[in-house]
């Protein structure tokens, strides 16, 4: 262990200079009494103030800001103001926390996200991790305990938000729901704008949990039956995505959102743009006579209720540029409406058989197991669901030369689903592709 006085460090070179020992050092700053640097074992540098707090008697850091953002002839003068109001009784994390407590979460949730996306910004460019963590935070957190204080959310408040979640099938969702709200309130704690963290103790509902949900061959043609009969409290639209995951392995939410502009039905391709896939990859997925036929008919139901709408409120007809645009909006459905869906038509699913719940997400997984089971080419079937590569190489790929094995595989795949839902042997053997025709 370095003696206190190798700490010590009394220029901007040395500041920018200066490296973690370990996980983590606090370097005291030569001429500014109290004032701190900590630099981490990445090589991220904050300053800080140690002082004793006139009310406790205590010592205490009070965070000043982070390096370069703040320099250090900046800080030396922050720390002299607060060592000054410190010397007249004042102390400024009590001051900070008495201030904080006004701000509900949803204002300190901002405060973090603002903070996040700043230091996770590419170009200037909010990360997906930026937009996926606001995501979560506007659909799933705000809504529960955005208007309650912030040091008055209790561990009861969180789990009220985990638990909504994770009843409507989306243990992962529930879990990063929980990380999140859990770093919100670490990163309050670590600035000092409060002292208490309510997540500690919550366990994540999917840390151990091995996502393995496949529906059987009976799970399949139970689950298909029902859609095609009326004991569901689900619209047609719902029921046609639900009816495309399971013949195309897509993401619902890029089906419930597919503009029309995506389809080319002539040539039975769906092109889904970049922006709009998890990859951030285009896709072309060919698509089988089955999947034509309701993407068709998806349009054409579309185009017959647009035009009821527009007659009855005496407007010209234009049709939607959506296939499944909502009722009320002009927007495409909303993309988690047929996983709620399933949430609540659970009752109704477990008297067709389906005693297990399941989740859109089991439904893709459904359809890549009975892809593998026809001996399909694992390649052939990554590409089909728009998995990262995994290689180097796989990053570079010209995909359009594996648009005949993955047109294969999936009308291979749609008359086997046909077959499971007559309850009857496929006509015709299609479980291997012969070797040339594999990736």
């Amino acid at each position: 262990m370095p003696k206190a006085s190798e700490f010590l460090i009394a220029t901007d070179r040395e500041v920018k200079a200066a490296a973690a020992s370990s996980n983590r050092t606090d370097f005291r700053i030569k001429g500014a009494q109290g004032l701190q640097l900590r630099v981490t074992a990445n090589g991220g540098k904050s300053w800080a103030l140690a002082y004793k707090s006139p009310a406790t008697g205590k010592w205490a850091k009070f965070a000043l800001g982070q390096y370069p953002a703040m320099g250090l002839a900046e800080a030396k003068s922050t720390a002299t103001d607060l060592s000054a109001e410190i010397r007249k009784g004042k102390d400024p994390i009590h001051d900070k926390r008495q201030a904080d407590l006004a701000e509900t979460f949803a204002e300190l949730a901002k405060r973090y996200m603002r903070e996040h996306a700043t230091r996770n910004a590419r170009a200037g460019v909010p990360s997906r991790s930026t937009r996926e963590a606001q995501r979560i935070l506007d659909q799933d957190v705000l809504p529960t305990i955005g208007k309650i204080k912030a040091e008055l959310v209790t561990r009861p408040h969180v789990m009220r938000v985990v638990e909504a979640v994770a009843d409507r099938g989306s243990f992962v969702v529930a879990d990063r729901a929980l990380g999140l709200i859990r770093a919100i309130y670490n990163w309050a704690c670590g600035t000092g704008r409060l002292e208490r963290n309510p997540t500690l103790g919550l366990k994540k509902r999917n840390a151990s949990r091995v996502k393995t949900r496949v529906l059987s061959p009976d799970e399949i043609r139970a689950f298909w039956r029902a859609l095609d009969g009326d004991n569901l409290t689900m619209t047609p639209p719902i029921r046609d995505v639900l009816r495309l995951q399971l013949l195309t392995g897509a993401r619902v939410g890029e089906i419930a959102q597919a503009p029309r502009a995506e389809l080319d039905l002539d040539r039975q391709l769906w092109t889904l743009a970049a922006i709009r896939t998890k990859a951030e990859r285009e896709l072309d997925l060919p698509l089988s006579p089955m999947a034509v036929a309701l993407f068709a008919s998806a349009i054409e139901r579309a185009d017959s209720e647009g035009k009821a709408r527009a007659q009855r409120n005496g407007h010209a007809f234009e049709p939607s540029p959506w296939v499944f645009p909502s009722r009320v909006t002009d927007a495409p459905i909303i993309g988690k409406a047929p996983s709620r869906s399933i949430v609540r038509n659970r009752d109704a699913l477990v008297r067709a058989g389906l005693t297990e719940s399941f989740n859109t997400h089991d439904l893709r997984r459904t359809v890549a197991t009975q892809l593998g089971e026809m001996s399909i080419a694992d390649e052939v079937i990554e590409r089909i669901l728009n998995h990262a590569p995994r290689t180097v190489a796989g990053k570079h790929y010209n995909h359009a030369k594996h648009l005949v094995p993955m047109r294969r595989a999936l009308e291979a795949w749609a008359e086997a689903l046909q077959a499971i839902i007559e309850d009857r042997t496929p006509v015709a053997n299609v479980v291997a592709l012969r070797a040339g025709e594999r990736a």
